[in-house]
């Protein structure tokens, strides 16, 4: 009984490195990509937006240039937004975890979220206290595959690679904001981030589709 169950375990495991491998070779990312997630607006309600620098070797890394990071104020509150997206290269959505760790930045506190975005509709996400440099960050971040919010990366590779055994081309999305945490108002850091999702998400159908 237990060599039985060893094995449905194995082959299980083995069936789903097999979803996730074997569509990379069926569908061949396309060089240039229609739709562009910088054409997502500077401006968005209140928040004013400004492009932050991108090091060529996270170009590299994520194979796409179909990404933004930015910086968007409102008057005192400032967040900051990170979104890569491709339309059919299911590699390019790398968990925050994994480049945090490679960057010194210490992961405090990892829990679950849920955020309410455009259309009155919530979103299941993750929460990441973070810290470098005695300075603390909240993160908050999710995925998207196809018309589907994910917050599990195992589960958004999945989905994507079963929509790929049916030889469809299905999108895939990181989707994370932060902001700095202030010892003296530390509910402002959420508090700024909910907002903001709430406002930046009405465009997402347009940018990330």
């Amino acid at each position: 009984m237990r060599s039985n169950k060893q094995f449905v375990i194995i082959l299980a495991i083995l069936l789903v490195a097999l979803a996730i491998s074997v569509p990379s070779y069926l569908i061949v990312p396309a060089s240039k990509e229609d739709v562009l997630v910088s054409k997502l607006p500077m401006n968005i309600g209140d928040w004013q937006g400004k492009d932050l620098p991108v090091e060529e070797v996270a170009y590299q890394i994520l194979e796409t240039r179909n990404l933004i990071l930015r910086e968007y104020t409102r008057g005192q509150d400032t967040v900051y937004l990170y979104i890569v997206y491709s339309q059919d290269n299911r590699k390019v959505s790398h968990p925050p975890e994994v480049c945090f760790e490679g960057s010194g930045i210490t992961i405090v506190k990892k829990e679950p979220i849920v955020l309410e975005v455009s259309g009155n509709k919530e979103v299941f996400a993750n929460k990441l206290t973070v810290e470098k440099a005695g300075v603390t960050n909240l993160v908050v971040y999710w995925y998207k595959a196809g018309n589907y919010y994910i917050d599990n990366y195992l589960k958004q590779q999945l989905r994507i690679a079963l929509s790929r055994l049916q030889l469809k081309h299905t999108s895939g999305a990181l989707i994370r904001i932060s902001a700095e945490v202030d010892a003296s108002h530390p509910d402002k850091a959420l508090e700024d981030i909910r907002v903001f999702a709430r406002d930046v998400s009405a465009y997402f159908g347009q940018v990330i589709p």
